[in-house]
């Protein structure tokens, strides 16, 4: 069964900077992958590395921020994001669990691990761009 996703996308706006562009780009990746993320981590033993994850829920900037407050968060976001890419890129392919609890076999597992991979690294891509803007 084919199904639509909505994804939101942010479009540059005059008078949007990149910083606020990557901040709601990891915002919505955070909204969008937290679940499947803690839930692979959790499947191939890495608990321990959902806390870059948890680390990442509890940045935030107060209403009256400044755009050097905006560039610190999204350097602490991109060392969290540093770890998860780390973390991920070490498993080995195929790796087999002996337990699967909410994903079925190690196929689905190890297309579940590329895949928040591939997320990770895109969203860091996305940080790293503006922070070097």
């Amino acid at each position: 069964m084919n199904s639509i996703v909505f994804t939101h996308f942010a479009t540059p706006l005059e008078g949007v900077s990149t910083l606020d562009l990557a901040l709601d780009r990891l915002g919505a990746w955070l909204d969008a992958e937290r679940d499947t993320l803690n839930r692979v981590l959790a499947q191939v033993g890495l608990g321990q590395a959902a806390s870059a994850l948890q680390a990442l829920d509890q940045l935030h900037l107060e209403p009256e921020s400044t755009a050097e407050d905006l560039r610190d968060l999204l350097e602490d976001a991109r060392t969290f994001l540093e770890v998860l890419l780390e973390t991920l890129r070490a498993l080995p392919s195929r790796c087999f669990l002996e337990t699967a609890w909410g994903l079925p076999g190690p196929d689905a597992v190890d297309t579940h691990v590329r895949w928040s991979g591939a997320r990770v690294e895109e969203v860091l891509a996305t940080v790293d761009r503006a922070l070097a803007a």
